[in-house]
Parts: structure tokens; sequence; C-alpha cells
């Protein structure tokens, strides 16, 4: 809390931080689990119309529902799915896809970093991989989407995936992009990106961290 209110950029969030930790705050509320920062931006933007991709259901769908974008989103925990489910009950804007993990055939210790490998850093599935998951935007043609998110399982296998699927000048939004594995094996396939930083405080969460965005250049 001090920090947050030390800090110059960040104490104007201090308010909405602080009723984020009410349950069920960004479903209620329809936010994104981004930093504030991120969240204001993509608030900025004209969404209505626009064709969204996420890895990971929640907030975030609700929040490209409310501001009149079309969404396919791809969830691999059936509870959440099922919890989820009802809230898109009254619209025809969205594709809600429940894809699970499958057993890995190879139980050795690998990369997580490499997203050849469809992994995720959970240790409750350690010997799954994501490939099916990742690869649900396949069944899209190339330059598509207009906002690709990047917030669920096997990360650097979903950019290397959504990297092709998002128009020029559309997005990459990546959470969490402080984790530096996410990026280690990634960089390359975002060249024709630029990319914005938005380090700072988020819902629900007592330490700072870090959403990127990429935006495509060509």
């Amino acid at each position: 809390t001090f920090a947050l209110l030390r800090n110059s950029t960040q104490r104007k969030h201090f308010f909405r931080w602080f009723r984020s930790f009410r349950r069920d705050y960004l479903l209620k509320n329809k936010q994104p689990w981004l930093t504030f920062d991120a969240i204001d931006y993509l608030n900025s933007l004209s969404l209505k119309g626009m064709k969204i991709f996420e890895y990971g259901s929640g907030g975030s769908t609700l929040f490209w529902l409310n501001l009149g974008a079309e969404c396919v989103s791809v969830e691999h925990n059936p509870d959440w799915y099922e919890l989820m489910h009802p809230h898109f009950a009254d619209t025809d804007r969205i594709d809600y896809r429940l894809v699970l993990p499958e057993p890995s055939e190879n139980k050795e210790a690998q990369d997580i970093a490499d997203p050849n490998l469809y992994l995720s850093d959970d240790v409750t599935f350690s010997e799954c991989n994501f490939r099916k998951y990742v690869c649900q935007i396949d069944l899209f043609p190339d330059n598509i989407f207009d906002i690709v998110l990047v917030d669920g399982r096997a990360r650097p296998s979903c950019i290397k995936h959504a990297s092709k699927k998002v128009k020029i000048g559309g997005l990459i939004v990546l959470d969490n992009s402080d984790r530096e594995y996410y990026l280690r094996m990634t960089a390359n396939l975002l060249q024709d990106f630029d990319r914005r930083i938005f380090q700072g405080v988020a819902p629900g969460v007592t330490w700072f961290t870090e959403t990127s965005i990429f935006i495509r250049r060509v």
C-alpha cells in the first residue's frame, strides 16, 4: 500500500485497486486481470466490432463483450468454464471453447520457454502439454484478429501462434511480461511489433507487475 501511494504514476489507481479485493471484483466490474495502466490504454480504444482472440477467460471476456467486440475465448479449466458460461447466455458475440491439456509423451524436464513444447510452468500440469489449446487460433486465417490476449497457459507457445494472426495495427497483449521466460525464445517472432510496457499495480495483487502490448507495424 505504501509503495503504491509513494509512486507518482500509480497512486491514481489507489481507490480502484483497494476495491479490487472485493469478492468477484473482476467479473462484477467486467475488468481484465492486467495492470490498471494497460486496462486504461485498452479502454481508450474503440473496440466495437473488433475481433478478439484470448487465451484464458474471465473478466477480460466480459470486458471485450461489454465494449462491443466479438470474442473467441479458449479456456483449459473445466470448472472455470462452467462458472463462466452463464455470463455469456445473452450474447452471440462469444465463441467459448474448453480445450483440456493432453498427457505428454516426454516426461523428462524440458525448457518451458521453448514455444515448440507447449508447456506450462504450473506443476499441476508438469506431465501435460497444451498443444491443442494453443493451436485453436490456427483454425482461423492469418491477419484476422484485432487483438490477441495471451493470459492463459503455455504463453511462449501462444505468442508463437498469435504473431501471424494479428492484423497490421493489431495488438498482442501479454500479461505478466516481467516473467523473463515468456520472451526469451519468442522475442524474434515479435520483430514486426512495437512494444509498449505498462508496469504497475493490477487488481487484487499487492505487488507491481507488468503488461506488455505489442502493436503490429507490418
